[in-house]
């Protein structure tokens, strides 16, 4: 890094992300955009799994009975119905792990360091991103590093400041879902905006200037890389997300 150090006060986070500098917690960026209503999407995606569910069920089975009845026959029409739209529940946690495992391994390669045997779903995803970093022509300046803003009050981990080809400094983000949503947009504004970052293992340093945001959207088939137009409108955005997170948690508890 090149841009001026602070005192010797290390930003922490907790388990449920939260970031703790100079004796102050504070909420992440993801926890803060939990406000956006993502209803829409999410509900077609977990009616979705519940059919196909329903489907792979009625499918299988033998010629005496299909697996969906066998399922009715063992637990009744109320274990059936639990047991169909748990689904978008297990199916959501798998996700999870594949973005998780992913995200670790990719900063692996990037910062020079082994990666083991994979499965064969989490390999793929390795490689198309190592496929993609050796074509970037982008240089690492810091990976996984964690933020905060203790004007505004949150704190945040990213995934990649790097230099570009041009040596133009991007915030990156990691992706790994089917789809990218809107608030990722919001989670890079809110990163550029940090006062300070404090790489891995070492000092907190002020934020430096970013040029150009970028959402890296891994698959097993390659990474689409997507410019992302961060500038007033994202950060008032953001900054009213902050002010709903902020409006929410003081109503907790309270009853009308």
């Amino acid at each position: 890094m090149t841009v001026a150090e602070r005192p010797a006060v290390q930003i922490t986070r907790s388990t449920d992300h939260r970031y703790t500098y100079a004796g102050r917690t504070y909420p992440g960026v993801t926890s803060i955009l939990g406000v956006i209503d993502k209803s829409g999407a999410l509900m077609s995606w977990a009616a979705r799994q519940t059919a196909e569910a329903a489907v792979d069920l009625a499918l299988a089975g033998t010629a005496e009975a299909t697996g969906l009845a066998n399922l009715l026959n063992t637990v009744g029409r109320d274990g059936t119905v639990k047991a169909l739209t748990a689904r978008s529940g297990w199916k959501r946690d798998e996700a999870a792990a594949l973005g998780t495992a992913v995200h670790g391994y990719a900063d692996d390669h990037i910062n020079g360091r082994p990666i083991p045997e994979l499965p064969e779903i989490q390999r793929k995803y390795v490689d198309a991103y190592a496929e993609w970093w050796a074509a970037s022509g982008w240089t690492l300046r810091t990976s996984e590093a964690y933020l905060v803003h203790p004007e505004f009050g949150y704190g945040g981990t990213l995934d990649l400041l790097c230099r570009d080809a041009d040596g133009r400094t991007v915030l990156a983000d990691i992706k790994t879902g089917k789809a990218v949503y809107k608030e990722a947009v919001l989670q890079l504004a809110a990163y550029g905006d940090a006062q300070l970052i404090q790489p891995p293992g070492g000092a907190v340093f002020t934020m430096p200037a970013v040029d150009r945001y970028a959402i890296l959207h891994v698959t097993a088939a390659g990474v689409r890389e997507i410019e992302v137009p961060v500038g007033r409108f994202e950060h008032l955005a953001f900054a009213a997300c902050l002010d709903l997170y902020a409006w929410t948690q003081s109503m907790k508890g309270r009853k009308f």
